[in-house]
């Protein structure tokens, strides 16, 4: 009886040890974990994994359950303190009459001499019927557009170059119906704007220092 159990367990270690060497690793090995799985809050499972092994992995983790910073529908999140541009107002809208009679004396815009800013607009309004408002070529800032009104009609002008800008009343130019408006800056072509006058007062029949005292009141 001793004899067959001896024999049992020769058979078996040789049989063992041929399976370890021709499958590389034992029966053991087989059943053994071949990684460790983590879940946060827990203890992990399984056996700790070496450099070579496939790398843990972590089921809750903060990498996992972050909160993405954008929004749902995958536009950035806006900073709070991030500056966000408006659109800018209209200018001011300021008014001429046109008169046959004024503080000034007869035929003429009123206020006569205006002073405005850049992107501010002038309408000049048919008070007495008869009189229109047109620049004057020549007598406007460089890069400034001119304008035509109709007669007996309201016109609105939005003056966009700074400058000196002198306008007429074309039937009533040669009794010195003109006016005069400055926008920002009126240096800017003032010293043309002067030696222009000195030529288109020439036109007046009557009131002919009416223009150069608008333009001598800019000084």
């Amino acid at each position: 009886m001793v004899y067959w159990k001896l024999l049992a367990i020769t058979i078996f270690s040789v049989w063992s040890f041929g399976i370890k060497n021709a499958f590389g690793q034992s029966t053991a090995d087989n059943i053994r974990p071949v990684g460790q799985l983590c879940v946060a809050g827990q203890a992990c499972v399984g056996r700790q994994t070496s450099a070579s092994d496939e790398p843990v992995i972590e089921v809750g983790s903060a990498s996992n359950n972050s909160v993405s910073s954008t929004s749902i529908d995958n536009e950035p999140l806006r900073d709070s303190g991030e500056t966000i541009s408006t659109v800018p107002t209209s200018g001011e809208t300021h008014d001429v009459e046109m008169r046959n009679q004024g503080s000034d004396g007869v035929m003429v815009f009123e206020p006569s001499v205006l002073s405005v800013q850049v992107g501010d607009s002038v309408t000049f309004k048919a008070t007495d019927a008869g009189h229109n408002s047109a620049s004057i070529a020549g007598m406007i800032p460089s890069g400034a557009e001119s304008w035509n009104g109709g007669m007996s009609q309201e016109i609105t002008i939005t003056f966009t170059e700074e400058g000196t800008y002198v306008y007429q009343c074309t039937p009533h130019l040669m009794m010195a119906m003109v006016g005069v408006i400055t926008v920002g800056d009126l240096s800017k072509n003032l010293d043309e704007i002067e030696a222009a006058a000195a030529d288109k007062k020439s036109e007046f029949v009557m009131e002919q220092g009416r223009l150069d005292s608008y333009l001598q009141s800019l000084r």
